[in-house]
Parts: C-alpha cells; sequence; structure tokens
C-alpha cells in the first residue's frame, strides 16, 4: 500500500483537488468519500487521475481550438472515474 507520504508533492496535489471535486460532482458521498479515500490508497489515486482530468478538461474548454472529440473523451474519462469511486464506495458498504 502506499502512503499519502510517499507519493510526490505534485500528486498529492491532484489527489486532494480531486477529491474535493468528487465531493461536489457526488455531495451524498461527500463524508464517506473523504474517509475511504483516507484509508484506501486506490481510492486517493483515482482522485488523482481524476483531479488530472478536470484540470485538463477545463483548460480544453478554455481554449477556443480545442478539438471537441478530445473534450468529449475527457468528460467520458471523468464520468467513468466518478462511477468507479461509486463503485469503490458501494463495495465498501
Amino acid at each position: 500500500m502506499i502512503s499519502k507520504e510517499g507519493i510526490a508533492p505534485i500528486a498529492r496535489h491532484a489527489a486532494e483537488r480531486g477529491l474535493a471535486r468528487l465531493m461536489m460532482r457526488l455531495p451524498a458521498t461527500r463524508a464517506t468519500i473523504r474517509v475511504a479515500a483516507a484509508r484506501r490508497s486506490d481510492l486517493y489515486e483515482l482522485c488523482g487521475a481524476y483531479g488530472k482530468a478536470c484540470y485538463v478538461l477545463n483548460r480544453m474548454r478554455k481554449d477556443r481550438s480545442a478539438d471537441p472529440a478530445i473534450i468529449t473523451e475527457y468528460e467520458s474519462i471523468c464520468a467513468e472515474i466518478e462511477a468507479d469511486v461509486l463503485r469503490i464506495l458501494l463495495g465498501d458498504r
């Protein structure tokens, strides 16, 4: 298991931002997701992936020259990560 202390600062920052975004997107899971992310490195890493994907998606949405197909792909990636997080949380019960 990877401890949070062992994760590089940039990855930790992405994970914390991803966790915050997930808690906004999935408000019914706020308390559960925070506790689960603290206990499970796989969920914490998934929060990092979500944070990075959301960052890229937001940047591309602001870029008028961004390819709409890639924007759609990143929207799908974010939705898939949200679904994965819900599956993990439901599996913890």
